[in-house]
């Protein structure tokens, strides 16, 4: 009995043990969220910090505010934007002078604070994702992370455009921002200044692209640091831009990123920019133009048609400048070399550069004095080793040009429309034959017809012949073309403009020809042997609700181009197939580069690529993509300017490269799939 008694007493014992323990876990839980529960001690002593924190930043900037009324009633509290970087605002009468950071107007910001908060259009926002800072700033009335910024990078979407002060059209980037998405600004109405802080290294491609009304763009740097980085038509069509501040922080620029901003009177270039790409400055409208020292290379159209520009200063830096780079810059008179430049040369009005990049000597820029007008012919200086195109362009008195033996390549179009005379002499590539000019071909080149300068309707190609180049026939009044069988190439815009020239009759070698070779010319019949062994012609398109012909590759899955003239398609359906049991997957390459009148564009569900197919078809303004597309190239809508829809049958994101050229930007995509 005594035994049982006392496994019956520790039994109770482990049993009030265990209740115990359980009652002082309770009696924990209730301590600790007592603590720290939403209503607990720490959290409401948590909460009445931050609250008297953030009521007493609101009041420092309530009275910086008041403070600049007194100084200057014309203060627009609206411009005000302050963070870790930069003070900026403005007044009736133009900029602030004062200059700081957040600081400045919040002095007793802690270091807590002074990384989350911001003054945007003279209000306190909070970048914060904690949950009772969220909870307090909102009850403040302090926005809580406003804008659309991923990772520092402010995104393509209709919240950002909240950014711009609507009264005068000021667009300040906050300072939490280190780059500007695609198309994040393309095309917003009544943006006139744009701030960039130095706190974005970025600027990506048609950021800024197609703002009627935008005057200034100021880049801020900071001790040293700034924009390094400027996409792609970034700034593209702004007609009225006049200033651009540049910050010196700039290393890259890709092309046309201020192309057709004709009164762009005052830029600086910046120092530590190397390169200045192709299409950057086109048509543009400064008088002069001083390129700092560091600059090395000058790309193609760089400067083309800057018609008011009569100075240019190159650097001793320059070693390489290609010879469109200043084409139809036609008041140019005043070309100034720094001393030491080794590769720039000016005699007898014309600039040579000798060319460190591609080894060849070119002619940059030809003055009158260099033309003999009493017999309307330019020679060539013999020292040149490459003719580029159009640089004869803008001299109309240029009927004949003479070649020496020193030239080693001629673009075509160096030939104008106006030349009606080529002579080349003892030239060991290039010989001219029944009005054009051919290369003479060798075992390793292909025997080319370069350009012709003829005016026959009918012309007959040199029998041997393996390539049509480039614009050959560019601007001729040709109605018929015999091409000769041993042809296997015809190059993109080969008959530009020949708008005389409805068909062609296509050899059984020739393998490469797409859409872009018959681009731009009256063409609209493709004659093909019936067992062409690359091409194939079939109905089944679709154009404005009647069946049209294609082209398409042999097997029949590839759609390479209509045959339809280009400003008579408004509705445009590929077919799925035009083979029994074969569909078509694929669309090329520019199929429908610059069909311009084309409104919409239906694409079957077993099309799984597309090549940069849409670009330049300014009247499309939506597009859908079915689900079993997988690939689209990254330039696919480039400068399809009215395109602001493109609806995805797919899951986020299950296309890479998004926008696609787009110059909307992300903004423009619908993805719609489960």
């Amino acid at each position: 009995m005594e035994k049982k008694q006392v496994r019956r007493e520790k039994g109770i014992t482990l049993v009030a043990l265990v209740i115990t323990i359980i009652v002082l876990i309770i009696l924990a839980g209730v301590a600790i969220m007592t603590l720290t529960g939403e209503e607990g001690i720490l959290t409401k002593a948590k909460e009445s910090r931050i609250s008297t924190e953030l009521s007493a930043y609101q009041e420092e900037l309530e009275t910086y505010k008041a403070s600049k009324y007194l100084e200057n009633n014309t203060f627009l509290e609206s411009t005000l934007t302050a963070g870790k970087e930069s003070l900026t605002y403005y007044t009736q009468d133009g900029k602030g002078e004062e200059t700081g950071n957040i600081r400045t107007i919040l002095k007793n910001i802690s270091d807590e604070y002074f990384e989350k908060l911001e003054v945007v259009k003279g209000e306190l926002l909070i970048n914060t994702k904690d949950k009772i800072e969220i909870k307090i700033a909102q009850s403040l009335g302090i926005a809580v992370n406003p804008y659309d910024i991923k990772d520092g990078v402010l995104q393509s979407s209709d919240g950002n455009l909240l950014l711009m002060d609507q009264a005068t059209g000021t667009l300040t980037i906050p300072d939490s921002v280190t780059a500007i998405g695609e198309g994040a600004f393309a095309n917003v109405e009544g943006l006139k200044t744009i701030i960039i802080p130095s706190t974005v290294k970025r600027i990506e491609m048609n950021a800024f692209r197609s703002n009627q009304t935008l005057e200034m763009v100021i880049m801020q740097e900071k001790d040293g640091q700034g924009v390094e980085y400027i996409g792609s038509f970034a700034f593209m069509e702004c007609p009225n831009l006049t200033t651009v501040q540049m910050a010196n922080s700039v290393k890259e620029m890709e092309v046309q990123v201020f192309y057709g901003c004709q009164n762009l009177i005052n830029v600086n270039i910046s120092t530590q920019l190397k390169v200045i790409s192709g299409y950057t400055f086109q048509n543009c409208g400064f008088k002069e133009i001083e390129l700092p020292e560091g600059v090395n290379v000058i790309n193609p159209y760089a400067f083309y048609n800057c018609s008011n520009l009569t100075t240019i200063k190159f650097p001793s830096t320059v070693y390489s400048v290609y010879g469109t780079a200043f084409l139809e810059c036609r008041n140019l008179k005043n070309i100034e070399i720094a001393e030491g430049n080794k590769n720039l040369i000016l005699e007898n009005g014309i600039l040579l550069c000798e060319n460190d990049i591609n080894k060849q000597t070119e002619m940059i820029i030809i003055l009158e004095e260099a033309i003999d007008t009493e017999t309307n012919t330019f020679v060539v200086p013999d020292s040149v080793t490459l003719l580029q195109d159009e640089i004869l362009n803008q001299y109309t008195n240029i009927k004949t040009v003479q070649i020496p033996t020193s030239v080693q390549t001629i673009s075509p179009l160096f030939i104008g429309k106006e030349v009606t005379n080529v002579v080349i002499a003892n030239n060991p590539r290039y010989e001219v034959i029944g009005n054009a000019v051919y290369t003479k071909g060798t075992e390793n080149e292909a025997v080319t017809m370069v350009r012709y300068f003829g005016n026959e309707e009918i012309v007959n190609v040199k029998e041997g012949t393996e390539i049509i180049g480039e614009y050959c026939f560019q601007d001729k009044n040709l109605s018929q073309i015999i091409l000769p069988e041993t042809l296997e190439e015809i190059k993109p815009q080969a008959f530009l403009y020949c708008n005389n020239l409805k068909s062609l009759s296509l050899g059984e070698k020739v393998k490469t020809f797409n859409s872009m070779s018959i681009y731009g010319s009256g063409i609209e019949e493709i004659i093909l042997s019936e067992n062409h062994p690359y091409f194939r012609i079939e109905e089944g398109a679709i154009c404005n609700g009647e069946k049209v012909k294609a082209l398409y590759n042999k097997e029949g899955t590839v759609f390479i181009s209509p045959l339809k003239v280009l400003e008579t398609i408004e509705t445009y359906e590929i077919p799925s197939n035009v083979v029994e049991g074969i569909e078509v997957k694929e669309i090329a390459d520019r199929a429908f580069h610059n069909q311009n009148q084309m409104k919409n564009i239906v694409i079957p569900s077993t099309v799984q690529k597309i090549g940069d197919s849409f670009n330049f078809c300014s009247s499309l303004e939506k597009i859908e993509i079915p689900n079993s597309v997988t690939t689209i190239h990254n330039d696919c809508f480039s400068n399809a300017t009215n395109l602001k829809e493109i609806i995805i049958h797919n899951t986020e994101g299950s296309i890479p490269g998004q926008p696609w050229g787009c110059i909307y930007g992300d903004k423009a995509i619908y993805w719609v799939g489960n």
